[in-house]
């Protein structure tokens, strides 16, 4: 009986038995410890028992599940990792990616799914790896990166990117938990010897995540997307699927899982894990995945290889679940940026029309005091494009008014005033907005990109997209914020733009024009922060 994620028992031969879940085939593999066997002979190159230089003893980390997860003699070793490496067939994707989720179980259930991951990194360079683990069996508030300057597994010794994991260190939640990193914990240690296989003597920075709280992920995924500015890291997160149903109920939960992480927000799969309808024992790695996948410019997941350990190991009474994905760049959008300044321009100029409007204590016009706050838009030349433009309007973080223009052939320098009294004064949802009010509201500015037909809801990229919807001679928006304020999956989107916005019946989504755009949003600090200052 499996008890936690299954692992391997150590013998002085490795013998495996593999079966491929998407047919009958069935692979059986026999590895045993042979001394100069010529095919480990070829793979002892590829791994550097050095560090570059000498290492205090006391600054390694050892190996703690080598002989359980996997063989802990170096020969047997290189020898199964290079056949399950062989047996893959060639990457999925042209990309390499910039993110791989991959399963942590003894390498006789899982090896497969994880070799078929790492395979995707073959003839790939990184200037370093960062591994994202969790405590099956410790938790603790927040995350741990580890201080130890090198790790050991049977193929030697990995440096560890001492000067990623000062800049983590620097980041709200993050520090160091020696008691983690000691309390025997796999899910790291597995993915080790696969990248010292695949990569070489590469950086590493391991990590281990303590709880499943969104705010941790989030911590997590910002401070990962700030370490890309150091070089070109892949981030790796480990975790299994499903825990032991039985054969068939298994599959369809790891389905409804793998569809959740390529296809929905970090919000919705939250969720999702909350309500038990998705089940992933690596719930915190998966998040903060998908929270940095947004932060590098919302990649593309892509499923690679999923199987259970009734496949790999043949008991379909009580299985886990195992799912390879990869996460790649997706094209980039042609639309120029506007600046950090220019854009807070906007969002002054919105908040001075307010002010003046709204008071009208000179007695102008609404045209004189628009003409007046816009001058000095007029000199960010990148103000004079036409672009689609909303202006939100929130107090005490509750919408106080929501009111733009997808399109429009008026410039930005002169539309934001227009429409940042719009907001206050005329969204029929809400009372007029008061003088009074002023003091506590937070004003957002976002910029839209140009609508763009999709000919299919899924190529609607949840937490990117705003998305406008018509059909029967009516039509809803929805602004990209949408997505993480309500946590909603795609279908529920859909569902709530239709009915909610477009005043038509949820499902008719379904056989409506979409169209999508992208914003880029400025917005004040808080109230409280404004007074402060």
């Amino acid at each position: 009986m499996m008890t936690g994620c299954p692992r391997t028992t150590h013998h002085s031969a490795f013998a495996l038995t593999w079966r491929w879940s998407a047919g009958p085939l069935i692979i059986v593999l026999f590895l045993t410890r042979v001394v100069g066997r010529p095919a480990f002979c070829e793979l002892t190159s590829v791994v550097d028992h050095a560090v570059g230089g000498a290492v205090d003893e006391e600054a390694v980390r050892r190996p703690q599940v080598a002989g359980t997860f996997y063989p802990e003699e170096r020969s047997e070793l290189l020898g199964l990792i290079h056949e399950l490496l062989k047996r893959q067939p060639e990457p999925a994707n042209s990309q390499k990616p910039r993110i791989l989720i991959v399963p942590h179980a003894g390498y006789q259930y899982s090896g497969l799914i994880a070799a078929n991951g790492f395979r995707q990194l073959q003839g790939r360079h990184y200037d370093g790896v960062v591994v994202v683990g969790f405590t099956h069996r410790m938790p603790f508030d927040g995350i741990s990166v580890d201080t130890r300057e090198a790790y050991e597994t049977p193929l030697g010794l990995l440096p560890v990117d001492r000067e990623a994991v000062a800049v983590l260190q620097t980041y709200p939640g993050i520090g160091h938990v020696e008691a983690a990193h000691a309390s025997n914990e796999h899910s790291l240690e597995v993915e080790l010897p696969f990248l010292q296989v695949v990569l070489g003597r590469t950086r590493i920075v391991p990590i281990l995540m303590g709880s499943v709280r969104l705010e941790d992920a989030r911590h997590l995924a910002t401070a990962l997307a700030g370490l890309t500015r150091l070089g070109d890291y892949l981030f790796v997160f480990s975790t299994d699927l499903s825990h032991y149903h039985l054969h068939d109920e298994a599959e369809r939960i790891d389905e409804g899982t793998i569809d959740a992480i390529v296809s929905e927000t970090p919000e919705a799969v939250d969720r999702l894990f909350s309500q038990g309808t998705i089940e992933a024992c690596g719930r915190g790695p998966i998040v903060t995945s998908l929270v940095l996948a947004e932060h590098l410019g919302y990649l593309k997941g892509q499923p690679l290889y999923r199987a259970n350990s009734g496949d790999t190991w043949g008991d379909s009474a009580r299985v886990v679940g195992y799912a390879a994905i990869g996460m790649y760049d997706r094209p980039r959008s042609g639309t120029g940026q506007l600046s950090g300044a220019a854009g807070m321009a906007l969002v002054r100029a919105a908040r001075e029309t307010l002010e003046r409007g709204l008071s009208n204590a000179a007695g102008q016009s609404k045209a004189e005091v628009i003409e007046r706050v816009q001058r000095p838009l007029h000199r960010y030349r990148e103000l004079a494009r036409a672009s689609g433009m909303f202006v939100t309007l929130r107090k005490h973080g509750e919408l106080r008014g929501c009111i733009g223009r997808i399109q429009t052939a008026e410039s930005l320098a002169n539309s934001v005033g227009f429409i940042a009294l719009d907001a206050a004064l005329h969204d029929t949802r809400f009372a007029p907005v008061t003088v009074s009010e002023l003091s506590d509201l937070q004003l957002e500015v976002s910029v839209l990109t140009p609508p763009v037909k999709v000919n299919d809801p899924q190529e609607v990229i949840p937490g990117r997209d705003g998305v406008v919807l018509e059909t029967d001679g009516r039509s809803g928006v929805f602004l990209p914020q949408v997505w993480e304020e309500t946590g909603w999956t795609r279908v529920e989107f859909l569902r709530e733009l239709a009915s909610q916005k477009a005043g038509l019946a949820p499902d008719a989504w379904q056989h409506a024009t979409l169209y999508t755009f992208q914003d880029q949003a400025f917005d004040e600090p808080l109230p409280d922060s404004r007074t402060e200052h």
